[in-house]
């Protein structure tokens, strides 16, 4: 992953390990956003270029950092979350983790393995966001689709040659085979085993 495209918020009461991070993280190329609160962070949230990944402390006056998460996920915010403590317990870690969060740790704590889990939350929400991405782009395929073509879709990727299809609807071969090429052609599938594939995709999520 290249660091320079990372961009993250820094969320703690305590400037000095605020400083101590954002210089650290400066080192490593990553644009790094401090505030000493979360409804300073929320403040400049939507004016600011959009966060990879926010780091917070869970112990701060006002808003903590458990409460920013329940508040991300009330605005179904898709952004990783990575919560430090230096009160941290395991009841704590585990509710934690129960609302979502990507990884607790407790201070002190080693700042290559913020940075590492930081670039494992931000490649893995990535991913995800793509997976989403796709699963949209093939839902909207197969969603224009017309009533026959799904259904020879279907026997396609079943292994039924256009005749046996043609059969089954008492339509001719060649009505089959025009549309085989269209459903083909708007699935955007090269062979049969990418149509396969798809349709395990689609499937699987519905």
């Amino acid at each position: 992953m290249d660091s320079e495209a990372i961009q993250i918020a820094l969320i703690d009461d305590d400037s000095a390990v605020l400083d101590a991070l954002r210089l650290y993280f400066e080192r490593q190329g990553v644009l790094a956003s401090c505030f000493l609160s979360v409804n300073a962070f929320l403040a400049a949230k939507d004016s600011a270029e959009p966060f990879d990944c926010i780091v917070a402390d869970v112990r701060m006056p006002g808003m903590s950092g458990l409460d920013l998460v329940r508040h991300l996920a009330a605005a179904t915010a898709a952004v990783p979350v990575i919560l430090i403590s230096g009160h941290g317990d395991i009841e704590m870690a585990v509710r934690a983790l129960k609302l979502g969060v990507f990884d607790f740790l407790e201070k002190p704590f080693d700042e290559a393995r913020l940075f590492s889990s930081i670039q494992l939350a931000i490649r893995e929400s990535r991913e995800k966001i793509d997976g989403t991405a796709e699963f949209r782009e093939l839902r909207s395929r197969m969603d224009s689709l017309s009533e026959r073509q799904r259904q020879v879709m279907e026997f396609v990727a079943a292994g039924l040659s256009n005749k046996e299809i043609a059969t089954k609807f008492r339509i001719s071969p060649r009505t089959v085979e025009n549309h085989r090429a269209w459903m083909m052609e708007r699935m955007g599938a090269r062979n049969i085993v990418e149509l396969v594939n798809m349709i395990t995709r689609l499937k699987a999520r519905s």
